[in-house]
């Protein structure tokens, strides 16, 4: 007898096994006699790994609603309590909910998670997202979405959705994508969005809109910037940081603030920093008084500042300020400022190719008293949030949430867990705690916390109820009955069971797709009236065709792989003398689950050992660029055999007492520099030269001795020269750290590992795999 299970990798289809190869792969068909179809979708996705969604079809009425909804993402809208729920099958609200409203469970329940009407969901005839999936950021009150509708690969639309009115408008065009944060930020009152477009900072007002009046874009631009430029405070109070001075605009000042965003005397100037705000590396907090400022400095130096206007002379006692100094692999994920001044510090990054966070707590009440920050664990902390008050902090680990007092850091509620993604408060006594198994609603007012079931994130068995065919389902190693949307616990069904494949009506079976992002489809074929069918759309999105032969390969200087024989391309990263950027280029390719290759230099070994250490612990390629960075076409040297060998030899000495590994076999000179001497010596140690065939060009600065660099793009042109210019076997080599001058702060107004989340997704949407030069090598020959 066969139990369908949904954790098999191979899917048994008329004795023909295919192997899960696609980002979406349908299976595990069961069809009853009431024509209902019982099936599955596995998806690999990033952060997150395989995870299967069910999903209940009425052939009759050629629709078909889903079971399980795994929270990607998961938020819960404030003055509603609706949760937000947001996968590749689209976006999911329950109705709305009130938290001091006491609901039974079945009320809650058969009121369960239901896609958005206004975006995309796969049960409306959708395609699967494949990748990470766009962020959607809902006004304070639910009823407006903005989103980002991609029209490339780095650009989208933004629009704003009215759920109330069933509507949407284009705010803007062209806008850079941004995965993991959407571009708008609302306001606490949810009367305006400040939103970020070309290194520009936007507003968009709901009034004008309700009103018929949106201003053109141009009379909306606040001023240079992104969204670490900003933070709202109470209601539409913006505080907004350009250079070195800090400026408090209130709502009805935007208006005159983007027509003279020139002069300062558009908004109030509350105080001035020692330092020039670079957005691409520093952000910053405001405390809830007005009066202080945190200012998070290359991502790594945290600095506490009194707010002043007026800073020339010095009135009173100097105070020494807090200050924190933070490892290089470590970055603020989330700051929790109180209103008694008390300040929490989650931090998170890479160690040892790990996931690690820690977290930090302050007392500014006073700061003639100040004691300064003390480090208080933290080491498995998933995510923090506050309540609306601040007086209490939420902490979720894989295993457990706590809920501590915000003032003495004193543990008030500890609730148990298992495979934790998101905490949340949906009001002052009530949690919402997603794992990998379901979604709950926890009140924690009363002394024994009570736990109501929301929706299932996932579905490890399911089969048809023998007694009255309802759909009965398995995550880990509880049962559960569907009864009219709700789900029941139930006992374990016999062992005993026999999937359908065919009705008096219908037969089902699956057919391998040659191309797209799905490898398999669900074919329905209607025995009475003849004629079969897919069960939904196919993918829209078809993959590149390969060239009929292949171009000769060139293994002196290997530049690319074979065009035909895989759709992969290899992503290259030089490390060269700064290292800025790499704890995101080392998340990014961990969420992903993606090995790269890089080179580094003996420059790099020497200055930046913990770096260097951190690229081997994370398991990536790492090759040579030989021991020092210099022009080698230059004629002040005289490249010689001896010279090549000795100093690849000396940074292969130099890599292996640092990291105790060996470096790759593979390397290249600096600039790329080729010469047949290089070659022949390199070739002697068996190195293989190293090459590229889409040279990204992040490295260029914006000003040059001209002035504006004509090679200069920004990171979302550059992504779309990159996918422009990629093909099956590419060698896309990219630049660890800043352009420019790294110790004056020149060279670049955003940077490309910013957004290498947004290349990484769209090589998969068209079906590219990322793997290793050595890989790319191996294929080819």
């Amino acid at each position: 007898m066969l139990l369908r299970g949904l954790g098999a990798v191979l899917l048994a289809v008329a004795g023909t096994v295919f192997t899960v190869g696609g980002q979406v792969t349908f299976g595990g068909l069961d069809l009853t006699d009431g024509n209902r179809l019982l099936f599955h979708a596995r998806t690999t996705v990033p952060q997150f790994g395989a995870y299967d969604t069910a999903f209940l079809a009425d052939l009759d009425g050629e629709a078909f609603s889903q079971l399980s909804f795994f929270p990607e993402r998961l938020s819960v809208l404030g003055s509603t309590g609706q949760i937000q729920i947001q996968n590749r099958f689209g976006v999911f609200r329950t109705p709305q909910h009130r938290s001091d409203e006491r609901l039974d469970a079945a009320t809650l329940l058969s009121a369960g998670p239901q896609p958005l009407p206004y975006l995309s969901a796969f049960v409306h005839g959708d395609n699967v997202q494949s990748g990470k999936t766009l962020r959607v950021a809902a006004s304070p009150d639910g009823r407006y979405l903005s989103a980002l509708r991609p029209t490339s690969a780095a650009f989208a639309d933004l629009v704003l959705y009215d759920t109330l009115a069933d509507q949407e408008f284009v705010i803007s065009r062209r806008v850079e994508i941004d995965i993991d944060r959407n571009p708008s930020l609302w306001s606490p009152d949810g009367t305006f969005f400040v939103y970020t477009k070309s290194g520009r900072l936007l507003y968009f007002s709901l009034d004008q809109q309700r009103n018929g009046r949106v201003l053109a874009e141009e009379l909306r631009d606040l001023g240079a910037g992104n969204l670490n430029s900003v933070r709202w405070a109470d209601r539409n109070t913006l505080y907004y940081v350009s250079g070195t001075l800090v400026y408090r605009v209130l709502g009805a000042e935007f208006f005159a603030r983007s027509l003279y965003q020139d002069l300062p005397s558009v908004g109030t100037i509350v105080g001035k920093l020692p330092y020039n705000v670079d957005p691409s590396f520093d952000r910053f907090w405001i405390s809830p008084t007005g009066d202080k400022v945190i200012l998070d400095k290359d991502g790594r130096n945290l600095i506490t500042f009194v707010l002043q206007p007026d800073d020339f002379t010095s009135v009173g006692r100097t105070i020494s300020l807090p200050y924190l100094y933070l490892p290089r692999n470590t970055r603020v994920e989330r700051l929790v400022w109180a209103p008694d001044d008390t300040v929490t510090i989650f931090t998170a990054g890479i160690r040892a190719g790990d996931d690690a966070s820690a977290l930090y707590r302050l007392d500014l009440s006073d700061l003639e008293r100040y004691n300064g920050i003390a480090a208080i664990g933290g080491r498995d902390v998933l995510g923090i949030a506050p309540t609306r008050d601040g007086a209490r902090v939420l902490l979720w680990y894989r295993d457990r949430v706590e809920v501590r007092n915000q003032s003495d850091w004193s543990v008030q509620t500890t609730i148990a867990g298992d495979e934790l993604l998101h905490a949340a408060w949906s009001g002052a006594n009530e949690l919402v705690i997603a794992t990998k198994r379901s979604i709950e609603r926890v009140d924690i007012g009363s002394r024994r916390p009570k736990r109501t079931l929301i929706a299932l994130s996932r579905v490890d068995e399911y089969r048809f109820a023998a007694d009255s065919g309802a759909p009965i389902v398995r995550v880990a190693d509880q049962w559960y009955r569907a009864e009219e949307r709700s789900w029941r616990e139930i006992a374990a069904p016999p062992d005993e069971y026999e999937p359908g494949m065919a009705t008096e009506q219908f037969r089902v079976y699956l057919e391998r797709l040659a191309s797209g992002s799905y490898d398999t489809m669900i074919m329905v074929r209607n025995v009475a009236s003849f004629g079969t069918r897919a069960l939904f759309p196919p993918p829209t999105i078809t993959y590149e065709a390969f060239p009929e032969t292949d171009d000769p390969i060139d293994f002196t200087v290997f530049s690319r792989g074979s065009r035909i024989r895989g759709r992969e391309v290899a992503l290259v990263f030089n490390a060269i003398d700064s290292i800025a950027g790499l704890t995101e280029i080392l998340g990014t390719l961990s969420e992903y689950g993606v090995r790269a290759t890089f080179f580094v230099n003996g420059d790099v070994i020497r200055q930046h050992p913990g770096a260097v250490r951190e690229i081997a612990d994370s398991g990536h390629e790492v090759g040579s660029l030989f021991y020092t960075h210099f022009d080698m076409a230059s004629a002040k040297f005289a490249i010689t055999r001896d010279f090549v060998q000795e100093g690849l030899a000396r940074n292969e000495d130099e890599y292996f007492d640092l990291t105790g590994r060996e470096l790759s076999l593979l390397w290249h000179a600096p600039f790329y520099f080729v010469s047949p001497e290089l070659l022949e010596a390199s070739q002697a140690m068996n190195y293989a030269y190293i090459g590229r065939d889409v040279d990204s060009l992040d490295w260029v600065a914006q000003y040059d001795a001209t002035g504006i660099s004509r090679l200069y793009r920004r990171s979302a042109d550059i992504i779309e020269t990159v996918m422009e210019q990629k093909r099956p076997g590419s060698i896309i080599a990219m630049t660890v750290g800043r352009a420019g001058d790294d110790q004056l702060r020149t060279g670049r107004d955003d940077y490309l590992f910013e957004r290498l989340d947004v290349l990484m997704n769209a090589l998969l949407v068209r079906g590219y795999r990322m793997v290793t030069v050595s890989t790319l090598i191996d294929r080819a020959r």
